[in-house]
């Protein structure tokens, strides 16, 4: 607006709302000021003048003349003083920095200048050291990116472990080693006791077959039932008694029978 050009700071004026009969408007107005520690005061002083100059005008009788296309009517305007943004350093920090890092920002006040900085900002007390690598912000806050160079890789919080690349492949191959070693171990064990359980199983299976199948009669502990096998009556043919042996002089004593006798 016209009438706000000469105050110190007016930027621009933003549109809230505008409503229908006479012209009610609803409208910020913008300022761009100067970082100054005695901002606040600085404030106060360039809105008492923006109030000042739209007083002027409300009071000037040859406002709403000429045929002019807009104009202010006596009390009409009203300013709502409750409409105001935070100065404080921390809060002009938090606003300049992007979503989701505000915490992260705090601010460094140097005479007439406000910077808003991070742990990750050089130079600083207290500011992070990456070593061999370099500071960023994250949403999870500040962060170490190590670098690598043609002969060493670095790694750790602070990139403060170098690696030599040598060193590196060879660990990498000694363990991929070992873990092909220990694979090739176990699976010959596990094909091995497979073996042993299966050679377990046929043996058992095998000597309860020759317990049933094959009999030998020169072998203690074996015997033969062949009637029982062909289920047929042993003829007189196959029944031979030896009495080649027998001692015919041996003297055999019977006792003699007794008759008893018994009542009835």
């Amino acid at each position: 607006m016209k009438i706000y050009k000469g105050v110190q700071g007016f930027r621009a004026v933003k549109i809230l709302s505008l409503r229908s009969g006479s012209i009610v408007v609803d409208y910020l107005v913008l300022l761009e000021l100067s970082f100054s520690p005695k901002l606040e005061s600085q404030y106060e002083k360039v809105k008492t003048v923006l109030k000042e100059e739209l007083q002027s005008v409300i009071q000037d009788g040859d406002s709403c003349q000429h045929n002019q296309t807009l104009c202010f009517k006596p009390n009409s305007v009203k300013v709502n003083e409750n409409i105001r943004t935070e100065l404080t350093p921390k809060a002009i920090c938090s606003r300049a920095a992007a979503k989701g890092y505000e915490e992260f920002y705090f601010p460094l006040v140097e005479q007439n200048r406000l910077r808003c900085v991070t742990n990750c900002t050089p130079g600083l007390d207290g500011a992070i050291n990456c070593g061999q690598g370099q500071c960023l912000l994250e949403r999870s806050g500040p962060v170490c990116r190590c670098f690598s160079t043609d002969t060493h890789w670095f790694s750790g919080s602070r990139c403060e472990m170098a690696i030599h690349w040598r060193a590196l492949v060879g660990g990498l191959a000694g363990g991929a080693g070992v873990l092909l070693l220990l694979l090739g171990l176990l699976s010959v064990w596990l094909v091995r006791s497979r073996g042993k359980d299966r050679q377990r199983r046929g043996q058992s299976w095998d000597d309860d077959r020759q317990w049933f199948e094959i009999w030998d009669e020169d072998t203690v502990g074996t015997f033969s039932n062949i009637g029982f096998e062909d289920d047929r009556i042993v003829n007189d043919e196959s029944f031979h008694v030896a009495l080649d042996n027998v001692d015919t002089s041996t003297k055999v004593h019977i006792q003699r029978p007794e008759m008893a006798s018994s009542s009835l």
